[in-house]
């Protein structure tokens, strides 16, 4: 038997056939497999299969069991997470074993480093000037300072008969011819109608002059001081040509010298009389200078009196802007 199976098996290898020996699958083998063995081999469970569809055959099981394997792994894995997942939220829903989440600080912002300034080119000599100049009308307080000037009687007449005779739209040249008439019918007036608008100019400056002490009150002595010295640095700049310093009587007096007090005691000389200032204030001078020390000394006794004067009313408006 073995002799007729071994013959077979060379028949089935020249005929380009592989023996396959199956013995539970015999009976499932196609029909057409069966038919190309013999009948022996048939009965002893022995069948023939064609080379090629026995290797892709093979290939094709493996690959179907190595996708199996490769499945039952990734489901084996990805339970548990499923598991694991569904049973953190139903912990997170009944609020059992959830741990409490602490928000993640944020980090602050870096401050910004400022920009720097950009540098302004300096100011010339000329800028610098107005610059001071400004600054001190400001403190000189000219804006605030109320109008004490005394008016002459002629020109309250003018103003007061101006308004009636001025029409709008009129021009600079028609303005002036009202002003010459004006001025004429001044000088056709009687004494006692001048006399009554010299009253009424000497009223207007009377309330003048109490409209600043009221408004003299509204400022500290300290500002009025400092107003008075701005008004008197405009002068050496050359802004203005006359200084009209603000009386402040809450101020002690300036502190006379014993020329001072020399000039006073010669105002009233009848040798002065009639002579323009600066001639006046030469000649005291000149005689001041003449003098010897016994002649002066009266003058400067006075002086020294007055400075005692002057340093007890400093200390007690010192004390008063200090209790203010």
């Amino acid at each position: 038997m073995f002799s007729q199976i071994a013959l077979a098996t060379a028949r089935q290898l020249r005929a380009g056939t592989t023996l396959v020996v199956r013995t539970a699958v015999a009976a499932s083998t196609s029909s057409t497999t069966r038919s190309a063995a013999p009948s022996f081999l048939r009965r002893s469970g022995v069948v023939f299969q064609q080379r090629g569809y026995a290797l892709t055959r093979a290939k094709k099981t493996a690959a179907e069991s190595d996708d199996t394997a490769a499945t039952a792994t990734k489901t084996n894995k990805t339970r548990p997470a499923a598991a694991k997942s569904k049973k953190s939220a139903a912990e997170g829903a009944t609020g059992a074993g959830a741990r409490a989440k602490t928000p993640r600080a944020k980090k602050e912002a870096a401050p910004k480093k400022p920009k720097a300034p950009k540098k302004k080119a300096p100011l010339t000599d000329e800028q610098k000037k107005k610059l001071r100049i400004r600054l001190l009308k400001q403190r000189a307080l000219f804006k605030e300072d109320p109008k004490t000037h005394r008016v002459p009687a002629w020109s309250a007449y003018i103003s007061e008969h101006m308004k009636d005779v001025l029409k709008e739209g009129d021009d600079i040249a028609t303005r002036r011819g009202y002003f010459k008439t004006l001025a004429a019918q001044w000088k056709e007036l009687s004494d006692a109608e001048k006399a009554r608008y010299q009253a009424k100019a000497d009223k207007a400056h009377q309330d003048g002059v109490a409209t600043r002490a009221a408004w003299v009150l509204t400022k500290t002595p300290m500002e009025i001081e400092d107003a008075n010295y701005a008004r008197h640095a405009l002068k050496r700049l050359g802004v203005t040509s006359v200084v009209h310093p603000i009386p402040d009587d809450r101020r002690p007096k300036r502190l006379r010298s014993a020329f001072l007090f020399f000039c006073m005691s010669r105002q009233k000389d009848a040798l002065y009389a009639g002579k323009p200032l600066p001639e006046i204030a030469k000649a005291l001078s000149e005689e001041w200078k003449s003098m010897d020390d016994a002649a002066k000394q009266p003058y400067v006794d006075n002086a020294a009196v007055d400075k005692e004067r002057y340093l007890s009313e400093r200390a007690a408006a010192a004390a008063a802007h200090a209790a203010a």
